[in-house]
C-alpha cells in the first residue's frame, strides 16, 4: 500500500494563482499532511518544485534514505497555463527520477466526494453540482463529472435546473435557481485521495498532463517566425 504521497498544486488562476506541495502519508487508510508549502501568486504556481524542494526536506524524504514519496498526485486543471504546464512538468520528472508513479486529478475529481454529499443533503430537486473557478479576463472554467469548459462571463446562459454550486468564482455567474457551496478548491488530502482511487482503478484513466480547456495565450509574431539558423 502506497504511503508516502507528494502532492503538487499550481492549478489556481486570476487573483486566486498559488503554488502549492505537500507531503501526504497514509496510514491504515487515512491520510495526514506531513509538510506543506503554499505561495500566493503566479510565480509561486510556476515554481512549485522549489516548493517541493521545501517540503521533501522538512519531511525526510529522499532517495538517498530509502523513504522517497511512492506515489506523486498533480492537480491537472482546469486553471492557470503556465501553472498547470509548470506543475505538471514537475511532477512527471520528480516520478521518474526516483521512480514512482504519477497521477493526475482535476479539482472537481478532487472535491467529487464531498460535493456527492453535500448535494444529497441539499435535497432532491437539485439537478446536480457545478464548480466555476476563475480564468482569465472576463471567463471562468466550469466543471462538473462530465469534464471542463471556459465561459465568457457576458455569455453565460445559466443550464436549466436548479444546481449546487461550488468554487471560488461561483458568485460570477448568474442562475435563476442555486444553492452555494463553500467549496472552494480541494486540500491536499483529497488531491491524495483522489489520486490514489485513479492508481486502485477507480477513477477512470487519465494522464498527468495539463487539462487546457481554454487557448493559450501565446501567438505567432505578426510577420512569422524567424528562419533557422544557418
Amino acid at each position: 500500500m502506497v504511503q508516502r504521497i507528494l502532492v503538487l498544486d499550481g492549478s489556481p488562476a486570476g487573483e486566486s494563482a498559488c503554488g502549492t506541495a505537500a507531503c501526504v502519508v497514509q496510514n491504515n487508510g487515512h491520510l495526514r499532511v506531513l509538510a506543506i508549502r503554499q505561495e500566493a501568486g503566479k510565480q509561486a504556481a510556476e515554481g512549485v518544485s522549489l516548493l517541493a524542494a521545501e517540503v521533501l526536506q522538512q519531511a525526510g524524504w529522499s532517495l538517498a534514505q530509502g523513504n522517497a514519496p511512492e506515489l506523486v498526485a498533480v492537480v491537472v486543471g482546469p486553471g492557470s497555463f503556465t501553472g498547470l504546464r509548470a506543475s505538471c512538468a514537475a511532477a512527471a520528472g520528480y516520478a521518474v527520477g526516483v521512480g514512482c508513479p504519477v497521477v493526475g486529478v482535476t479539482r472537481a475529481e478532487a472535491l467529487a466526494p464531498e460535493l456527492d454529499a453535500a448535494l444529497a443533503a441539499a435535497g432532491a430537486d437539485l439537478s446536480g453540482w457545478l464548480v466555476v473557478t476563475a480564468a482569465r479576463r472576463g471567463r471562468v472554467f466550469v466543471e462538473d463529472p462530465q469534464g471542463a469548459w471556459p465561459i465568457n462571463i457576458t455569455d453565460w446562459v445559466a443550464p436549466q435546473g436548479k444546481w449546487l454550486v461550488a468554487g471560488e468564482a461561483r458568485s460570477v455567474l448568474a442562475f435563476p435557481s442555486a444553492v452555494s457551496c463553500a467549496l472552494t478548491h480541494p486540500d491536499v488530502e483529497q488531491v491524495a485521495a483522489a489520486a490514489l482511487q485513479r492508481l486502485r482503478g477507480e477513477l477512470p484513466e487519465r494522464c498527468a498532463l495539463p487539462l487546457y480547456v481554454d487557448p493559450p495565450e501565446a501567438k505567432l509574431p505578426a510577420n512569422g517566425l524567424r528562419a533557422a539558423p544557418i
